[in-house]
């Protein structure tokens, strides 16, 4: 054993120690020589009760797993060794699970513990809090013995940490998942403005998790105890979506047996997001703004004005400032929702955070829809950063359940990508020099048709896969003078 022996450090209300040796039912191995990482997470043991085995280093951690059964070893990533501590753990006959920390990490980082054994990974700026919740639930009866279930390497959890700040709401913790400088950068402004009642305008493609991003500012401003509410302003008639917003009175027109109340007062004390908000017609945008200059309304067939307290978030996938110069979205409206602006980034501009994005779909595909755990091999994973991911993270999320779902063994190999993937994601030549030469309705162009080609003509699958609709498809052949 080496000299620098372990401490066993017990958390308890009363302050008792314990025997060396002694059987805690809730005890945990710290695996770490930061004495600044050891002392949060001693911290974190004791606010959540729990017991802790300190070990300085890997044969400190031996001696620890001899001596004791321990079901939960959490280790401090501080060099390659640590790594390979965690496997050599998750090798070992008791085999306890083991949850990783580190302050900073890589997509290469994560990779490797996540395919070592580790069933989390929490980086970055975490809180204590997220150690705890996950420390409880591995304390749990109903969770599953990592132990007796198959390595799952990149079908592990991921608590990516750029955004975790602290909601107002514990209960509520909505987490973004990157490690991308631009992402970050959004992320901090949203946690400044959160707390405040500015109006935040989303901007971003289809898929790249807008109202994601509105829920995290809901949740960590003062309203989170507040209802949140999202309308997708393209998804109804503007007289539907006139009456969802603002309610209407009974007999205000034909089918309307009663009063209804408008989602802006069932928002009243919390926050209200308006998705896809590009697509409100002109009469509609001139109610919208109403609402935003003065908090108040009247219902359809009403004459009563009902004020309201709530915090507007819209987002859309259009450049606004382009459907202003085109007449097609109004001006005041365009500059009383811009107060604060927010463009998330495509994913095929954060590849590296696609590792992080595989590991949290796969756990979350499991864990809620019963899906098998099967291990995404690292060099699947990297197959899979090179697609295009023109649906964005949706259409990650959705392809890496297809390919639990599909693939028969229990690895994903590149071959499974190949196979299952082929209609899904279009695998682009990143490097090909002639992509910048070209206009952007020459793109539009190439894609399309290649799109369609790929799906032998067929307009209904091309526009799935394009996530629009027959009607645009159709628009986009005859404007671009495809070969259709």
């Amino acid at each position: 054993m080496s000299s620098l022996t372990s401490e066993t450090i017990v958390a308890s209300t009363s302050g008792s120690g314990a025997e060396p040796g002694a059987s805690v039912s809730r005890e945990i191995l710290v695996v770490s020589r930061d004495p600044e990482m050891r002392a949060f997470l001693d911290k974190a043991c004791i606010v959540g009760n729990i017991a802790s085995v300190r070990a300085s280093t890997a044969a400190d951690a031996r001696a620890s797993l001899r001596d004791r059964k321990l079901r939960v070893a959490v280790v401090s990533i501080e060099s390659p060794e640590s790594v390979e501590l965690i496997a050599e753990i998750r090798r070992s006959s008791r085999a306890p699970s083991v949850v990783a920390v580190s302050r900073v990490a890589t997509p290469e980082l994560v990779r490797d513990v996540l395919c070592a054994g580790a069933v989390d990974f929490l980086f970055g700026s975490f809180r204590s809090g997220a150690v705890i919740e996950r420390l409880e639930s591995l304390f749990e009866p109903s969770e599953p013995n990592s132990a007796e279930s198959p390595g799952i390497g990149l079908a592990a959890g991921v608590r990516a940490a750029t955004s975790d700040g602290a909601p107002s709401n514990p209960a509520l913790e909505t987490r973004i998942i990157s490690c991308n400088a631009s992402t970050a950068r959004v992320l901090e402004i949203a946690r400044k403005v959160a707390p405040t009642d500015s109006t935040v305008l989303i901007l971003g493609e289809s898929g790249t998790g807008k109202e994601l991003l509105a829920r995290y500012i809901h949740e960590n401003s003062r309203r989170a105890h507040g209802v949140f509410v999202e309308v997708n302003c393209g998804a109804l008639p503007e007289n539907l979506l006139e009456s969802q917003l603002f309610g209407h009175e009974k007999g205000s027109f034909t089918g309307a047996s009663q009063r209804q109340l408008g989602l802006f007062e069932v928002a009243d004390g919390g926050t209200i997001f308006l998705d896809e908000i590009g697509e409100m017609g002109l009469d509609m945008q001139v109610k919208i703004l109403r609402v935003l200059q003065s908090r108040e309304f009247r219902r359809i067939g009403g004459s009563q004005v009902i004020k309201v307290d709530v915090r507007v978030l819209a987002a859309t996938n259009r450049a606004l400032k382009d459907e202003v110069e085109n007449g097609r979205f109004r001006t005041d409206l365009y500059y009383r929702l811009n107060v604060i602006d927010l463009e998330l980034p495509p994913l095929r501009e954060r590849r590296e955070d696609i590792p992080l994005l595989v590991a949290h779909f796969c756990e979350r595909a499991m864990k809620q829809k019963g899906l098998p755990a099967r291990q995404i091999l690292p060099e699947a994973v990297d197959a899979l950063t090179k697609f295009r991911w023109t649906g964005n993270i949706r259409e990650l999320e959705n392809a890496v359940e297809r390919l639990i779902l599909l693939s028969s063994g229990d690895h994903v190999t590149v071959a499974d990508v190949e196979e299952h993937l082929g209609e899904h994601a279009i695998d682009v030549d990143l490097d090909a020099e002639v992509l910048p030469a070209l206009t952007l309705d020459e793109v539009k162009k190439l894609h399309v048709a290649r799109v369609l080609k790929q799906n032998d003509g067929n307009k209904m699958k091309t526009a799935r896969m394009l996530k629009i609709n027959v009607k645009t498809l159709y628009n986009l052949i005859k404007s671009l003078a495809i070969d259709a």
